[in-house]
């Protein structure tokens, strides 16, 4: 029986529901792998995600594109070129950040970490100095000889780096287009509607690459040593067949606990599956109306459909911070 048959008219035929994986693993015992962890897909999946699914800043990111969309008129694809993005009920297409953006983000993000360190070193050798000087003995300038030699070794790093963070800061309220700068083209798209998976062609804009059914991918875990040698993952679709993988970067970044991404992983089906509601996450909660399986079950169920958006933002936070310990417990 078909997914129109079982969900209305609403739905492609190859729309995704559970048993359409079931019956292509019956099918095709003996696939092609890659290097890496294969992750199991699950009859039911939980309504899960990532600790960043979970962002109450979510809330107003996804209303500010949805106003964005309806004053342009624009549907389908059409959104993406718009407004560089697509996240709804019918189709996750994330960003595809220029190489100047992600640059960007990068050095706020290592300005940050660096500030924070180099401050609390500082503070760390200044307090340690002046035990020394009241409790060990040492004179007063012996400890002024030490905060100087303190303060030339960390000062000047905590400087840049705040003023490398307040850059980017500035950059991302006074120049988003420079610190988001978007590409004109995906690199891929889920569309819960179709059931579908779209690879694009990055040398080519708009060309696809691999369009097939979701359940036709294996999801792998693939891990890579960063520059301190430890192991950071990332979350891969495969197709075993016709042999392309796509990283899933640009939705989900790369990150130390691989359970961020089986989290990640478990949200992705519960999304394309349309015998079930979508994940119930902030940044969905405006477009959940217009999903007739999501619809269906928020009616049922009694659901606020205000949930998310009149919860404060520590309530939120709250929520967040128990998926994520519940998440890195992931395997």
């Amino acid at each position: 029986m078909s997914a129109k048959e079982h969900l209305g008219d609403y739905y492609a035929d190859s729309a995704y529901i559970p048993t359409k994986r079931q019956q292509w693993e019956v099918a095709n015992p003996e696939r092609d792998t890659i290097i890496g962890s294969r992750l199991s897909w699950d009859r039911r999946t939980q309504d899960n995600g990532t600790n960043e699914e979970y962002g109450y800043n979510n809330i107003a990111i996804s209303q500010n594109w949805e106003e964005q969309r309806a004053s342009s008129g624009l549907e389908g694809d059409e959104v993406f070129k718009a407004i560089k993005v697509r996240y709804d009920h019918q189709v996750v297409m994330p960003p595809n950040y220029t190489a100047m953006a992600k640059y960007l983000h990068m050095v706020m993000g290592f300005a940050i970490v660096g500030f924070c360190l180099f401050l609390f070193g500082f503070l760390f050798l200044t307090v340690l100095d002046f035990f020394r000087w009241a409790f060990g003995g040492d004179s007063v300038e012996e400890f002024y000889a030490g905060f100087l030699i303190n303060a030339g070794l960390c000062l000047p790093v905590v400087a840049i780096c705040l003023i490398l963070w307040r850059g980017g800061r500035y950059l991302e309220k006074k120049h988003p287009s420079v610190f988001y700068g978007m590409r004109e083209a995906p690199l891929w798209q889920l569309n819960r509607q179709t059931g579908l998976f779209t690879i694009y062609d990055p040398r080519n804009a708009w060309k696809t690459r691999l369009e097939a059914p979701f359940w036709e991918f294996d999801a792998f875990l693939e891990s890579s040593p960063d520059t301190q040698g430890s192991a950071t993952y990332s979350l891969i679709l495969y197709h075993p067949f016709q042999r392309i993988r796509q990283k899933l970067d640009a939705q989900f970044p790369p990150t130390k606990m691989p359970g961020e991404l089986v989290a990640a992983w478990q949200f992705l089906q519960r999304y394309m599956d349309v015998s079930q509601p979508l994940p119930d996450v902030p940044g969905l909660e405006i477009h959940r109306h217009k999903d007739p399986t999501t619809a269906a079950a928020d009616q049922q169920q009694g659901r606020n459909p205000r949930y998310w958006r009149d919860m404060d933002e520590a309530s939120v936070k709250q929520i967040q911070e128990a998926k994520y310990r519940k998440n890195i417990r992931l395997r």
